[in-house]
């Protein structure tokens, strides 16, 4: 419990447990003031309020200046969580249904450690711009016991992981309380019993995330521990968290009588949530059929990787074992196993939101071809490039990203409306306006800040291992690059290091000093990266690179925040087309930090040849390790050719590429555009899609459709095609029992070996067709077909199921019907 505050304080606590405060500056100024030293060590205003003394408290209450400060920031949240005109209000007005986000981590702040690496950071920045523009979303997820880890570096450089034991009552969050004030628990079915989990609710602005935590007596120990960890790697554990987190998920709802507008699944971990809604819409009456189509045209899912690694899969078996509970007395539960199923016979968790998901995206444009051919096998008979998967890129919260002394500048120049719409283009032009030594200076005290961190972060390790050594002594106006991320192999975090005596003269030339700043952690069960973190790690304790290669140990937002501001340079060399997006370079541009990047992820649609580098070719070819060599040799020549010479000779173009940095990313990769494509896309879609299924004529209607179509779909057929001239054609295909006002004919035309890898350059549908007993002849007349019997040309005609509510063209559980015409 907090102690009582001073009457003119009471609104700290209210504060307190609203993380606006972790993108609020007056707020972050307020909590600095009350106690500085807690406040650099664990940005955690609860934690405050409980260890400060009622003393320190009754004289911050006397204190003018503090009191000024207090009004100042209880006027701006009041303000902003009382604001009426948000962007959602504004342009839809009519939807109040909610938009329920879910995801196994969130990076909201230093305070709340629930998150290990960019798929929480970029849900904690969702959240935040979703509580900006007013969106109704509410976010659910676990509470973990011990967090991810903390962690420390050896003096060989071997990582040490360490697994703090987190007390709910020091976190920025309140247990869920229902109407008669008892905390709200869930009961979730697993293997042969039912776990309780305690939820307790995090506001994030006008957000609420809630946790759900079985760590409570009623459970068994082993039950008690299923989220000790995050990202547990034993299956069965790692199950039984997803369950948790999916089926429980649907159960809060239920217990909040909330009835979800759109379910978006970020990435497969939540997916178990389909299955509890299709379940629940079956006993209220609805067939199989009937409740998949609610549940799939309601669903957004976003996947995140390309590592097949990222995506869970487990055996058949242990999946049906821990689902027995739920599926007790439940008759169709094969139907429902079977959405998660893959090629090789496991339950797939990937498929499984596939399957239950109108709306799919990857978070890059290229992440998304990408995506296309990893699950083609998903939509039988679909040219890749029509597989419905889309590309909406990430962003970041420019309000948490952005330092202060950007911040100031941004305002002076550009009008403090940046805050609000930082996706308008338009407002950024005014960065030009900056003159050039005002943006250097600002960036100069920014990288001082980082400087500082770096020493006291060096000094306590030091400390620590009993070293008895100097800290780096680093000039501001030095070119520091910096490099932090998880050490997967696939980043290639050593890639610098292939050359050691050509990156020797690099870095230690007395007229061009050059440091590399490190930072990351390899996952606990990763040998390989770990590796990597104690090559890196051996290489900057040799004389040659004694503090010129520096690594820093338990990367977190905090250090992030210091290190996107505080750094010349972002290196980013992952091996193509292994990342899916990257953020981390988005927040270091619109900061003013130059990207040195492969050419992957975010940096493909960022790189405007003007605001960075490449490193190597502007190819989207994937890579193997035998590119490595020859990457490497474009990184070393890019920093002695180009980033070297440039910092230090030619400030001027620097600077105008700084500018062009913040110009061209900042607007077009923040959460604000991200946020409003999903909800223009997906969301409202969604909604319009919950209010006609569930008037239950229509989704009667829709599913008496869609049976019919998979009871026929076999006796579907193109029996014959002619190709007269260049100028029609005729296509005789058999329906069945089906009726051509049931599907679509279409003629294909395009470049490709096959109907997987057609490069599509035409697709004309035949709508004219007549009747022949129990055939339909399909004809298409007077129009120029092109590049008939050409060399390489495909033409190809198909069948496919047609219905104008229909939210895709193509459905997973019906293969298209098509033949080859001649190529």
């Amino acid at each position: 419990m907090l102690k009582k505050l001073p009457e003119n304080l009471e609104h700290l606590e209210e504060l307190a447990y609203n993380l606006w405060w972790s993108w609020s500056r007056p707020a972050q100024r307020l909590w600095r003031k009350i106690d500085p030293e807690g406040w650099e060590e664990h940005r955690n205003p609860v934690k405050i309020l409980k260890e400060v003394s009622d003393e320190r408290l009754e004289e911050l209450s006397k204190d003018d200046d503090f009191i000024s400060l207090y009004e100042l920031t209880i006027e701006r949240f009041k303000d902003y969580m009382e604001k009426e005109d948000t962007w959602f209000n504004v342009n839809y007005p009519e939807w109040d249904e909610k938009i329920v986000y879910m995801c196994m981590e969130y990076g909201l702040t230093k305070a709340l450690p629930i998150y290990s690496g960019g798929l929480g950071i970029l849900a904690g920045d969702h959240l935040k711009s979703a509580s900006d523009l007013g969106l109704p979303l509410i976010a659910i997820g676990l509470l973990y016991k011990h967090g991810y880890f903390t962690q420390q570096i050896d003096r060989d450089g071997k990582q040490i992981e360490i697994f703090p034991d987190y007390n709910p009552e020091d976190l920025p969050m309140k247990p869920l309380k229902d109407e008669k004030g008892n905390q709200v628990i869930v009961e979730v079915p697993l293997d042969s019993t039912v776990v309780k989990a305690r939820v307790f609710e995090v506001k994030v602005g006008r957000v609420s995330l809630y946790l759900l935590d079985p760590d409570i007596e009623e459970n068994e120990e082993r039950y008690r521990k299923i989220c000790n960890y995050l990202y547990n790697p034993e299956p069965d554990v790692r199950v039984s968290q997803e369950i948790l987190l999916g089926i429980g998920g649907m159960k809060l709802l239920r217990a909040l009588n909330l009835k979800p507008g759109v379910i978006h699944l970020n990435e497969g971990h939540p997916a178990f949530s389909s299955l509890e809604r299709i379940k629940n819409y079956m006993e209220e009456g609805y067939s199989f059929t009937e409740a998949l189509e609610i549940v799939r045209q309601t669903s957004v899912f976003t996947t995140h990787t390309p590592v097949p690694a990222g995506h869970d899969r487990f055996p058949f078996d242990l999946v049906e074992k821990k689902l027995s509970k739920f599926f007790e007395g439940f008759e169709k539960r094969n139907l429902l196993m079977d959405l998660g199923k893959d090629e090789t016979g496991s339950f797939n968790m990937t498929y499984l939101a596939l399957r239950t998901s109108s709306f799919i995206n990857g978070v890059s444009k290229l992440h998304a071809e990408v995506s296309r051919r990893m699950f083609k096998n998903v939509w039988q008979g679909v040219p890749v490039e029509e597989i419905p998967i889309e590309g909406i890129t990430n962003g970041v919260h420019m309000g948490t990203w952005i330092n202060r002394e950007m911040r100031k500048l941004y305002d002076r120049y550009l009008g403090r409306v940046w805050r609000d719409h930082t996706d308008l283009e338009g407002i950024w032009y005014g960065v030009d306006r900056i003159p050039d030594e005002e943006l250097w200076q600002a960036h100069l005290r920014a990288k001082k800040r980082f400087i500082e961190y770096i020493k006291e972060s060096v000094r306590r390790r030091n400390e620590r291992l009993g070293i008895d050594e100097d800290v780096p002594n680093i000039d501001e106006n030095s070119l520091i690059i910096g490099f932090a991320r998880r050490f997967a192999t696939y980043k290639r975090a050593v890639l610098l290091l292939s050359d050691l005596e050509r990156l020797k003269k690099i870095l230690n030339d007395p007229e061009r000093p050059v440091y590399v700043v490190y930072a990351g952690k390899a996952h606990p069960r990763d040998d390989a990266g770990k590796e990597f973190l104690k090559r890196i790690y051996e290489v900057s304790q040799m004389p040659e690179f004694k503090n010129r290669i520096i690594v820093l140990e338990n990367y977190d937002i905090g250090m992030a925040r210091l290190m996107v501001s505080g750094v010349d340079v972002w290196l980013n060399n992952p091996r193509r087309p292994m990342e899916a997006s990257g953020t981390s370079g988005m927040k270091a541009a619109a900061n003013g930090v130059l990207n040195a990047s492969v050419y992957d992820g975010w940096w493909v649609e960022g790189y405007n040849g003007r605001n960075g580098w490449v490193i190597g070719d502007e190819s989207v070819l994937p890579e193997t390790e035998v590119d490595d060599p020859r990457d490497a040799e474009a990184l070393y020549d890019l920093l002695e050719n180009e980033i070297i010479p440039t910092y230090y000779e030619n400030k001027e173009k620097w600077i105008f590429m700084m500018k062009e940095s913040i110009k061209s990313v900042a607007p077009r990769f923040s959460t604000t555009r991200m946020l409003k494509e999903y909800t223009e896309k997906f969301y409202i879609k969604g909604l319009v899609n919950k209010e006609w299924l569930e008037r239950k004529e229509n989704a009667e209607r829709f599913g008496a459709w869609k049976e019919r179509i998979l009871r026929n779909w076999s006796s579907v057929s193109i029996e014959r095609i002619v190709l007269e001239d260049t100028r029609s054609v005729e296509v005789t295909v058999k329906l069945g029992d089906l009726s051509p006002d049931d599907v679509l004919v279409e003629l294909l035309i395009g470049r490709g070996e096959s109907m997987e890898d057609l490069e599509i350059w035409k697709v004309i549908q035949i709508r004219k067709h007549r009747r022949e007993g129990d055939l339909f002849i399909y004809s298409y007349v007077n129009g120029a077909l092109g590049h008939l019997g050409s060399p390489g040309w495909f033409y190809a005609v198909r069948v496919l199921p047609y219905h104008p509510k229909l939210p895709t063209r193509f459905l997973p559980e019906i293969p298209v019907v098509w033949k080859k015409v001649l190529g």
